[in-house]
């Protein structure tokens, strides 16, 4: 299958030793989404002015320079000209605007100051690319009479590293409906960060959440507790085994222990990297379920490199189907109207974001069914599309 378009990957400025590192990363990433590395073309000052297409999409690393000298503005300036997305990367942000052009004073900068930066770093590029939906959300799992301190810990280191946290003690608004609330939350989530304490299977509500979790098919960050071990129900999680020293005293057997700032690091890049792969998981389901209902109607359908489904109905009609992980956004609606006007291929299609309705609270749903009626771009849930895909 011929890819839809590429996605344009651009290093310039001043040579890095993490470009090599970044690339893999990438890659890497690429592969858990299901998708081939032919649809990433690598550009920098070698081949730039022979490959770039200003038409796919883009996304450039501008690498500063510590003592000013600032190369590749000739490309730089074309990029900005065609509204390129573009990050500015130095290793220091203290000196900015020394390191940097001036033409990208305004941009927030990355600073890439050392190899661990380098998830956080690919995440950014990928969300920009729409690999990765921008809203970075995580779920907090624990008990809170074991592990509250660290909970509260890494809900604030999380939240500094741009994500959106769900703590239960700090994310659920006076009069919500607390358990309605916290699995919408879930359900919208990117990875679930397991706190697995010797008690956390004694609690009703944490093996609830657990249950849930593996029912969804998210991602989660197991970090197992000295002496105890991994739980046999959450066999799908990556563990992340914590040592006595991992704590601040040695001291973990109540809820007032705590980790050191360098575990808490280590537990943040690991949130990262599994990011992609929880994601991909999810997306995937979405797109069996769709081909599967598709199998049973007899409509034809095909599975594009990029995960974009394009239907087309006996009575002509094209539709292009976007798996959607979570709660459609506004943000969401604009990436997939975006993408549609690349596709060239099809003639007036009709597009739809799919997604899986389960645990998402009503209002939400009602929310999306009113923007149904007025929006171009409309929305099915994964359970309606074997009857949807049998209507003329």
């Amino acid at each position: 299958m011929t890819p839809l378009y590429k996605y344009q990957l651009t290093f310039i400025g001043t040579p890095n030793s993490y470009w090599e590192k970044i690339k893999q990363s990438f890659y890497t990433h690429v592969e858990e989404l299901g998708m081939l590395r032919d649809l990433v073309v690598f550009l920098d000052e070698n081949n730039f002015d022979i490959e770039y297409k200003p038409n796919m999409p883009m996304y450039c690393l501008y690498f500063g320079d510590p003592d000013g000298k600032f190369q590749n503005t000739d490309k730089l300036n074309r990029l900005i000209a065609d509204a390129s997305l573009i990050l500015p990367v130095t290793d220091d942000l203290t000196r900015f605007k020394q390191t940097i052009p001036k033409q990208l004073e305004t941009i927030n900068g990355f600073e890439l100051s050392s190899g661990e930066k380098i998830e956080s770093l690919v995440g950014v590029i990928m969300e920009g690319l729409s690999l990765l939906r921008n809203t970075r959300r995580i779920f907090i799992s624990y008990k809170r009479d074991e592990s509250s301190k660290v909970a509260i810990q890494l809900f604030e280191a999380l939240e500094k590293n741009g994500f959106d946290v769900f703590l239960d003690t700090h994310s659920v608004r006076p009069g919500e409906p607390f358990q309605e609330e916290l699995w919408h939350r879930m359900a919208d989530t990117d990875i679930v960060v397991l706190l697995n304490t010797p008690g956390f299977l004694k609690s009703e509500w944490t093996t609830k959440e657990l249950a849930k979790a593996n029912a969804m098919m998210i991602g989660i960050l197991q970090l197992i507790w000295p002496t105890h071990r991994q739980e046999r129900e959450a066999e799908l999680s990556i563990p992340f085994q914590l040592n006595d020293t991992d704590f601040g005293n040695n001291h973990f057997t109540n809820s007032n222990s705590y980790l050191t700032n360098a575990v808490i690091e280590k537990i943040v890049q690991q949130a990262e990297s599994l990011r992609a792969r929880s994601l991909a998981a999810r997306q995937d389901n979405i797109v069996t379920e769709f081909i599967s209902a598709a199998k049973k109607t007899g409509v034809s359908v095909i599975l594009h490199p990029e995960k974009i489904i394009t239907v087309t109905k006996a009575n002509g009609q094209n539709y292009v189907m976007i798996p959607t992980v979570g709660v459609p956004q506004a943000f969401r609606y604009n990436q997939a109207e975006d993408g549609v006007k690349k596709i060239a291929s099809l003639k007036n299609p009709q597009v739809y974001l799919v997604y899986d309705h389960i645990n998402i609270r009503n209002k939400w749903i009602e929310h999306l069914d009113w923007l149904d009626k007025h929006l171009p771009i409309k929305t099915i849930k994964i359970f309606d599309a074997e009857q949807w895909l049998k209507k003329s």
